[in-house]
């Protein structure tokens, strides 16, 4: 009987990742899975929502990024969501950056940030996590870009000037960080570790242009990635656009294959690699979104990230991609397998969402 039993719940989980991996029929539709976009509308009658609700509809994206132009109440607010998930059959990718403190984009309720977290006992970091996972899920929110590992080495970082560490000692960046994410995860919301390879010892702001953190890179910022890697079940690590010679000498992080293998083999984590947002001045100011897309997948990114927060047409943004992937793989720069990976991967944390 137990034989049994176990053979059909192997059958089923075969079957349901079959019906998964199924509804991709077309290239478009793999493309579409690596693509998250931030859009302009606050309410289903918006016209910046009708734009993003096509595209969902379309299959062009993966999901959307959340910012606070697009929260203007939390009924509308889970309006939205609730609508954008009624037009996909798979779970749609409802993300937003909501660390605590300063990184938090509702004006309805206030979360703590992640330095005030490590001046709180475990337990009581726990409470206010699980309440954080709780408000999250509750709207509608599967994927939250935090916890921040980046390490308080810079006084001058635009990290510790926001309180977005939970401090210099790698310990206690991963018990904290271990906390976020183990919280989130009961309520079955996604995480992401960022910024790869590590912020913390930079000055300058990626959001304003390149960042060469050559000469103040300490080793010691890959600690919590290394300490943090088995949590790779439903959570994601996000990469940087931090510049490094000493690991690649050509491309910043978020376009660096030296970096995410860094990340793939020598810390060995398995799960899913996300951008940060592309349409940061590290990257727009200095390449062409030609150039972002052919580098991104050819270095091992699985999902790319636009914010849309510069774009005139933001609802262009995804098509412009699909165009420029299905160029260069007939060209023959970038590998259609790399879609193809990246995709499965994406079905498989979308399947845990169901």
């Amino acid at each position: 009987m137990k034989k049994l039993l176990v053979n059909f719940l192997i059958f089923a989980y075969i079957c349901c990742i079959f019906s998964y991996t199924s509804h991709a029929q077309t290239l478009d539709e793999k493309i579409g899975q690596m693509i998250i976009v931030g859009f302009k509308g606050n309410s289903i009658n918006s016209s910046g929502f009708k734009k993003i609700e096509k595209q969902i509809k379309n299959k062009e994206i993966s999901g959307v990024i959340l910012f606070s132009k697009n929260i203007k109440t939390k009924n509308d607010l889970i309006l939205m969501i609730e609508k954008l998930q009624s037009l996909s059959e798979l779970p749609v990718f409802i993300s937003i950056d909501n660390e605590g403190g300063q990184i938090q984009r509702f004006d309805f309720i206030n979360f703590k940030s992640a330095k005030e977290i490590s001046n709180l006992s475990e337990n009581d970091a726990r409470k206010e996590y699980s309440k954080m996972a709780d408000v999250l899920k509750k709207i509608g929110i599967n994927f939250n870009f935090a916890p921040c590992v980046d390490l308080a080495i810079n006084p001058n970082s635009i990290i510790e000037k926001k309180e977005r560490s939970y401090g210099a000692d790698t310990k206690n960046v991963t018990k904290y960080a271990s906390i976020m994410i183990e919280e989130h995860n009961k309520k079955n919301i996604i995480t992401s570790i960022k910024h790869f390879p590590g912020h913390g010892s930079a000055s300058k702001d990626t959001h304003k242009g390149i960042v060469d953190n050559t000469n103040y890179f300490d080793k010691k910022e890959l600690e919590p990635y290394k300490n943090l890697k088995k949590y790779d079940n439903l959570n994601t690590v996000m990469v940087s656009h931090i510049f490094n010679s000493d690991i690649d000498e050509n491309y910043p992080a978020s376009l660096s294959e030296k970096t995410i293998n860094l990340l793939k083999n020598d810390i060995g984590f398995k799960g899913i690699i996300v951008s940060d947002d592309y349409d940061m001045g590290a990257i727009r100011k200095n390449y062409t979104l030609r150039e972002i897309v052919i580098n991104s997948i050819n270095s091992g990114i699985d999902i790319m990230l636009f914010s849309n927060n510069i774009e005139k047409n933001d609802s262009s943004t995804a098509k412009k991609i699909h165009k420029i992937i299905k160029e260069e793989i007939k060209k023959g720069n970038i590998k259609e397998e790399n879609i193809n990976n990246s995709y499965k991967k994406i079905i498989e944390l979308k399947r845990k969402l169901k």
